[in-house]
Parts: C-alpha cells; sequence; structure tokens
C-alpha cells in the first residue's frame, strides 16, 4: 500500500514525485480548459504534470508555480503557452482510419453531395479535417474525393486541415510517412497517389495541393462556412459538455444544408444537438445536417 505527505507546496508519493500542488494542478487545469476548452480531470494528473515536466526541464525551471508564472507572463505567454498547448496533444491517427466510416464517406456520402452538387450546377466539394493531427486523415479525405470524381478536371477539390498542435501540422505538410504507416492505404491507393523516398512514403503533390493545413484552436470560429462535410473525429472526449455543445453548434453553422459531420466512434451527438439526424450502414455513422 502506497502513502502519501504533504510538504508544502509538493505532494510526494512515494515511488513518484509529483511536481505540482493540488493548487497549482487547478491553475494549470483552468488556463488549458479556458484556452482550447480541454477539460483535465484529476484521472490525468499525472500525464500533465510528465508534460509539463518534459517542458520545464528543457527551460530550467523548477517548480510549477515558476513555470505557470512564466506561461502566463505578458512577454512570454504568446510563445509559451502555444508550445504547452503542443506538447498536450496526443496525436494518434492513421490513413482511413476507422474503415466504416470511411467507406461511409466514400460510397454513400460523396457520391450524394457530388449528386446534389451537379442539379445546382457546381463543381466544388469542400471538407474540413479539425484536429488533423500528422496528416492523415485530410490526405484519405482527398484521395477519396479524388477518386470519387474520377479526375473530371472541372471539380475544385479543397480540403481544410487544421490542428492545434505546430509539431503535427508540420508533420502533415510534409506529408512523410514511414512504410508501417501506410498498412490501411490500399496497395492501388498506395501506387497512384504516394512515391518512395528512400525507405518513405511521400505524398503526391496532386494530393497535397488539395489540402491547406492552418493552425487552429477549436474554441474560436475559424470563419469557414458552405463546407460539404467535416471530420473532427476523437477530439470531443477532451471537452466537457457544455464546449461540446458549442462545438457542434458552431460545425452546424460551418455547414451547408445537409452537409455531414463525422465524429469518433466513442462520440454521440445524443444530447448534444438536434440539428442534426444519424445515418449508418454497416458499422459506419455520420451525422447529416436537417437542412
Amino acid at each position: 500500500m502506497q502513502t502519501t505527505e504533504v510538504t508544502h507546496n509538493t505532494v510526494i508519493n512515494y515511488g513518484q514525485t509529483r511536481i505540482l500542488s493540488d493548487q497549482e494542478f487547478k491553475q494549470f487545469t483552468d488556463l488549458i480548459y479556458d484556452e482550447c476548452g480541454v477539460s483535465l480531470s484529476v484521472d490525468k494528473r499525472l500525464f500533465l504534470e510528465s508534460r509539463l515536466k518534459k517542458r520545464m526541464d528543457e527551460l530550467g525551471i523548477k517548480n510549477g508555480q515558476e513555470y505557470f508564472a512564466f506561461v502566463t507572463g505578458v512577454k512570454s505567454k504568446y510563445h509559451e503557452l502555444p508550445t504547452l498547448l503542443d506538447a498536450l496533444m496526443i496525436c494518434e491517427t492513421s490513413f482511413f482510419r476507422n474503415a466504416p466510416q470511411f467507406d461511409l464517406f466514400s460510397q454513400t456520402v460523396l457520391p450524394e453531395v457530388i449528386a446534389r452538387k451537379e442539379q445546382v450546377g457546381s463543381r466544388l466539394l469542400r471538407v474540413w479535417s479539425a484536429g488533423c493531427s500528422t496528416g492523415q486523415e485530410p490526405y484519405s479525405a482527398a484521395i477519396s474525393m479524388l477518386e470519387a470524381v474520377r479526375y473530371q478536371p472541372d471539380w475544385t477539390l479543397r480540403v481544410f486541415a487544421s490542428d492545434l498542435s505546430f509539431t503535427a501540422l508540420e508533420r502533415a505538410q510534409n506529408g512523410i510517412y514511414r512504410a508501417d504507416q501506410m498498412k490501411s492505404v490500399a496497395p492501388h491507393l498506395t501506387r497512384k497517389y504516394f512515391h518512395q523516398e528512400n525507405s518513405n512514403f511521400v505524398v503526391n503533390d496532386e494530393v497535397k495541393r488539395r489540402v491547406t493545413f492552418d493552425y487552429h484552436n477549436l474554441k474560436n470560429d475559424n470563419g469557414l462556412r458552405n463546407l460539404d462535410v467535416i471530420f473532427c473525429r476523437n477530439v470531443m472526449i477532451y471537452f466537457d459538455r457544455e464546449e461540446q455543445q458549442r462545438l457542434v453548434n458552431r460545425f452546424a453553422n460551418c455547414l451547408m444544408p445537409g452537409g455531414y459531420l463525422f465524429i469518433g466512434h466513442a462520440e454521440s451527438l445524443q444530447w448534444l444537438s438536434d440539428r442534426f439526424t444519424m445515418i449508418h450502414k454497416d458499422k459506419g455513422i455520420a451525422y447529416k445536417l436537417v437542412a
């Protein structure tokens, strides 16, 4: 059985030293919530402390209060606060992640949207990958769109990809992936949309030029409107219900009537919004904005 004792501002858990007092933990979690809407509960304390310690070691800062003063300081916060938020991001993704969802996107959603566009004489498809991590999701969306329109030159395809992590965005823009990261890409799509450089696979320019990467905090509106599809998967799980409701409402305002929202398989819009209706096919689920 482990025991703990409190000495001034440091809580010692024998076998592990905490770097934050309870008060400091609350200061940091409040700051993070206010800045980006991510809610870190007590069970995420060790995660937060491990990320803080790494950054504090890099800066030569010895305690939590000193680092909090630094990250909120007038001169340093505009650089350090984004760096802190970047350090907290969990960049877990893969190409065509959750295959049933991408099947639904490719086989049902895109044909419907394309048919609707053709009826009104439009040749523009616009998709937003919110929380795009290291780029596999937006590139997967762009590849699916290219396949759907079969290279018809009069179609304009745009994928807006955003994230809170500058590190992830830099990797995404490079579009370079290891061989083990390509396992979920069908061989014919690998041959068609990637080329090899040494042992890595690089996204071809015809895909890259359809994707625009940008830094964006989902706490704020980025001004995108009239989108056909939004992907925001495994992001809302880090928000509390109030922030989830705000975010879903913001997504609804960004979509065209009849547009689609894809969220994580462990996420749901139940009790969050009545502006969407759920559609599903072969274990793939999406939410359609009620026109």
